[in-house]
């Protein structure tokens, strides 16, 4: 699956179901938020592609 959206406007584009929680919480945790889910998904797309060089193998 590739996206032409780099991965900081993809993260912009997350949908949450109830946007008023979002917006009721303060910068800070949201950019704590941000950061965390940005490790997340950095790990996740590094474990992928250690996976894909192990099948090349």
């Amino acid at each position: 699956m590739h996206n032409k959206d780099n991965p900081v406007t993809r993260q912009r584009q997350i949908h949450f179901e109830d946007d008023e929680l979002w917006a009721r919480l303060p910068e800070s945790v949201q950019e704590s938020c941000r950061s965390l889910w940005k490790e997340l998904l950095t790990a996740i797309a590094k474990k992928d592609e250690q996976r894909q060089h192990e099948r090349e193998d």
